[in-house]
């Protein structure tokens, strides 16, 4: 079974709260769909958490060396792509790619094997999963109204993001004489 082609698909008009970024707006895409497909017609589903350009990017210059390779060896193959690059710098779009195409070999190894990907990676610990709210911090007003939200949609449990909460100025922020 060899990988014969790749195809991206950029995921757009679902960007919570504009995105994690106030330059961020709801259409922005910054999630791509990667799929690898084999010549005996299976087709690998993997995710890259950036845009569809900078993933194009990074499979252009990865497709030589992934073309021609066999898909059910997803960990030989991921690390032939990070030793191949290892020059071209560790991290942004060629990382953002290698991780996508890496899912997606997993998931062709999954449907080779006729396993769970999970159990593949190690076992499955758990049947049924929590979900959270994912949520960025606010001011006090608009995060309590964002919570309440959240738990009218029904979730149990919430996570808070990033953003400088309560830290506007000396007053409002508590500062440890000790700290650096």
């Amino acid at each position: 079974m060899k990988i014969t082609d790749m195809h991206l698909t950029g995921l757009a008009g679902g960007t919570v709260e504009g995105g994690w970024a106030d330059e961020l707006k709801p259409d922005d895409n910054i999630n791509t769909i990667v799929e690898v497909i084999t010549d005996d017609g299976l087709i690998g589903v993997g995710s890259a958490m950036t845009s569809k350009a900078l993933v194009s990017a990074g499979v252009e210059l990865l497709r030589p060396m992934l073309l021609g390779e066999r898909a059910d060896e997803p960990a030989r193959v991921t690390e032939k792509l990070r030793q191949q690059t290892f020059w071209q710098g560790r991290g942004g779009a060629v990382e953002h790619a290698i991780s996508g195409i890496d899912i997606a070999l997993w998931d062709l190894f999954g449907k080779v094997c006729n396993q769970p990907t999970a159990r593949l990676l190690g076992g499955l610990y758990r049947d049924k999963i929590k979900p959270y709210g994912s949520l960025l911090f606010a001011e006090p007003e608009p995060l309590r109204e964002k919570l309440k939200t959240a738990v009218a949609r029904g979730f149990k449990a919430i996570k808070l993001g990033w953003r400088p909460f309560g830290r506007r100025d000396h007053k409002t922020m508590k500062i440890d004489a000790n700290s650096p």
